[in-house]
C-alpha cells in the first residue's frame, strides 16, 4: 500500500513517476538450495532425466524470495536502503522506489535524474521503460498536475468482470 503513500507524496510536491518492468525477474535469482525438475516430456529420450536447477523458476515458493533477494542486494550496491516501515520502498536522497515483485515505480523530481537510475537498472537487469505511469498493478493512473492530484481508478479492472 506503500505506493498509494508515494502517489500521494508525488502529487503534492510535483514529482515525476515512472515505472519500468523487469524482464523474466524471477530467472535472476541464483537459488541456494538443491532442486531437481524433471526434464520437459518435448525433451525425453525414453530416460528419466532430471534437471538441476541453479536459478529460480516461476513456480518455486522460494523464487519470489530469491528475486528479492537479487534486487534488493543490487539497489543497495547503487545506494538504495529499504524503507524501515516497508522493505518494498526504497531510497536515495530525493529518489524512491516502489517493489511490486517485476513492476518498478521511480519518484523523483526530475526526468533525467530518473532516467540515469533507469540505466543503472538496466545495466544489470532487461528493464521494458514503461515511461510516466499512466497504470499500475491494474489501477490507472491519471494526474492533475495544475492542482497537484492524481486520481486512482480501477473502472476497466471491474467492468471485466461484470
Amino acid at each position: 500500500m506503500s505506493y498509494k503513500a508515494l502517489f500521494a507524496i508525488a502529487a503534492a510536491l510535483d514529482l515525476e513517476i515512472e515505472q519500468m518492468d523487469v524482464k523474466t525477474a524471477f530467472l535472476y535469482g541464483l537459488i541456494q538450495e538443491t532442486v531437481y525438475v524433471e526434464q520437459p516430456h518435448e525433451f525425453e529420450e525414453g530416460s528419466d532425466n532430471v534437471c538441476l536447477l541453479d536459478r529460480a523458476l516461476y513456480g518455486l515458493k522460494q523464487s519470489p524470495r530469491t528475486w528479492y533477494n537479487t534486487l534488493t542486494s543490487y539497489l543497495n550496491k547503487i545506494g538504495f536502503k529499504p524503507l524501515v516501515a516497508d522493505i518494498s520502498v526504497f531510497f536515495r536522497g530525493h529518489t524512491f522506489i516502489a517493489v511490486y515483485v517485476d513492476d518498478l515505480l521511480i519518484v523523483r523530481p526530475k526526468k533525467p535524474e530518473i532516467q540515469e537510475i533507469k540505466n543503472q537498472l538496466s545495466e544489470r537487469f532487461e528493464m521494458s521503460d514503461l515511461g510516466p505511469c499512466a497504470y499500475y498493478l491494474r489501477i490507472t493512473v491519471r494526474r492533475d498536475r495544475v492542482n497537484r492530484k492524481i486520481f486512482l481508478g480501477q473502472r476497466a479492472y471491474v467492468e471485466k468482470f461484470l
